[in-house]
């Protein structure tokens, strides 16, 4: 969809310079002897994939980058990304070929997809860096210690033109005040890297904090650490929030479409989702479900549901459409015109929302509530 800052109606504005600022004080926060990586997936937790890689490549010295998908990985080095570029999920078959010649970092835990790798680098002359992906408890992809493990070591070490650069795991209850998943898991972990040292494996790098565990769990840093939502300032992590002093550099605005007034007992948006108990004064804003705001946020309890900011005041949402989201102003003081700006994620005077609070009226986590965002929303970056 060919969009401008004058035409669209949904704006996500990315502030890079908080951004840089945040990645300054998550390095001060690791210490010097750990590694980002940043995590450019998911259309970069609703601030697009390639312009705020490259930012961070340029400006703040980034030099180690990850996707989920191969595609995402394509985009980066179109974009100019040639640094450490790893995809940490799998690839397919017929992508082989392309993920060689593009010289990709890939996540392995069996032997075929390392087996077509070898193969094709054979053919291409070149050397592929492989991860091997520790399963520790989440149980979505990797192999466990010991044979498994065993197994996989000696068919990579057999392959010609792969190298093992790094080891990984993935932690499944960061954000818990309870550690104690966490360190069985580490536990375990440690039980691979073992494994590997044993086998004469000594890989580069050793990774297994994601945001959760990189703000509250050092002990899981090794020498570096995956993020993406908290270098925007999103912090998902246990117990005190936002302790690293981070700067929200994400806002998200709309604009007002309509006002009008509706009568207690009267209806509201589809299937009569809402009918108000006393005479009420709505406003349809320009934003809905197509520009990947969390349905969940919303109920017919409509104390329940989640809130933006109308001139500064709060204001509750009643129900959301695909392209436009019903909200109650009966209390919102003054006047409220079409074309009035509505903050959606962002500050307004002395109010803000943030996207822990809409987790928290969806029940989920803010890193879902920004990664459902998807690409309608026009992106404006601010670079100074």
């Amino acid at each position: 969809m060919s969009q401008t800052l004058e035409t669209a109606t949904s704006i996500i504005r990315v502030d890079l310079p908080a951004v840089k600022r945040n990645v300054e004080r998550i390095r001060r926060h690791i210490g010097p002897d750990t590694e980002i990586m940043y995590v450019a997936k998911s259309n970069g937790y609703g601030n697009g994939i390639v312009e705020p890689a490259v930012f961070l490549k340029r400006e703040c010295g980034i030099r180690c980058f990850a996707t989920s998908q191969i595609g995402e990985a394509i985009d980066l080095r179109e974009a100019g990304i040639d640094d450490f570029l790893m995809v940490l999920s799998a690839v397919p078959f017929s992508a082989v070929p392309k993920f060689v010649e593009l010289g990709l970092v890939a996540t392995v835990y069996d032997e075929s997809f390392p087996k077509a790798l070898s193969a094709e680098a054979v053919r291409q002359g070149r050397i592929v860096k492989v991860h091997i992906k520790i399963d520790t408890g989440l149980h979505r992809i990797g192999l466990a210690p010991g044979e498994p493990l065993a197994h996989l070591l000696s068919v990579l070490q057999a392959l010609p033109n792969l190298e093992v650069d790094g080891v990984f795991t993935h932690l499944a209850n960061a954000y818990s005040l309870d550690k104690s998943v966490t360190h069985a898991q580490q536990a375990l972990f440690e039980k691979a890297l073992a494994q590997l040292r044993a086998a004469g494996i000594c890989p580069r790098m050793t990774h297994m904090a994601n945001t959760a565990a990189c703000v509250a769990s050092p002990e899981c840093y090794y020498n570096a650490v995956r993020l993406a939502a908290l270098i925007f300032g999103h912090d998902i992590s246990p117990g005190e929030q936002n302790r690293l002093h981070l700067e929200l550099a994400t806002s998200w605005r709309c604009y007002v479409l309509n006002t009008m007034w509706v009568n207690a007992g009267e209806s509201v948006s589809y299937y009569r989702y809402y009918v108000p108990d006393r005479r009420t004064r709505i406003a349809l804003v320009s934003f809905g479900m197509g520009d990947g705001y969390i349905r969940a946020a919303v109920s017919q309890d409509i104390r329940k549901n989640a809130e933006v900011l109308i001139n500064g005041h709060r204001a509750r949402l009643i129900d959301l459409n695909f392209d436009q989201t019903f909200v109650d102003i009966t209390d919102v003081p003054g006047e409220v015109n079409i074309g009035d700006v509505v903050t959606i994620i962002g500050r307004d005077g002395g109010e803000e929302i943030t996207t822990t609070e809409i987790a928290d009226r969806a029940h989920t986590s803010n890193g879902n509530v920004c990664a459902s965002i998807t690409s309608r929303p026009f992106r404006q970056y601010i670079y100074e």
